[in-house]
């Protein structure tokens, strides 16, 4: 993976270098894997954006406990903690770790999940 510098105000970071493979989602545990996005995201130099992606995280946390969950609740959740966590000045740095933490999650929100993967800058 190479090197990306990010200069200036209001770019985007495009992670060129970082894709994921993603799989059917069966199997996967929707709780532990928010935790995982939860503290990869956290650990980002976001500001004041801290607080916004907490609560995006706690809404799909919540809805993720729930017996029958609503993946398009908790997709839309995801999302938001991912457009709040590219204005952290680090996030590119991170995009490894946080591409590691979507890939399970995508997968078991399925083909409308995608559109995070996207949205953060990462191939699939």
């Amino acid at each position: 993976m190479g090197s990306q510098i990010i200069t200036g105000d209001n770019n985007i970071a495009q992670m060129k270098d970082i894709s994921v493979t993603l799989t059917s989602g069966e199997g996967v545990d929707i709780v532990a894997e928010l935790a995982g996005l939860r503290q990869a995201l956290m650990e980002l130099k976001a500001g004041d954006q801290h607080g916004k992606i907490d609560r995006a995280l706690q809404d799909a946390e919540e809805e993720a406990g729930k017996p029958q969950p609503n993946k398009d609740e908790i997709g839309s959740a995801v999302a938001r903690a991912v457009k709040y966590a590219k204005n952290a000045s680090d996030f590119a740095e991170h995009g490894s770790k946080i591409a590691e933490r979507l890939a399970p999650v995508v997968s078991w929100l399925g083909e409308n999940g995608t559109k995070i993967l996207t949205l953060a800058g990462i191939a699939f």
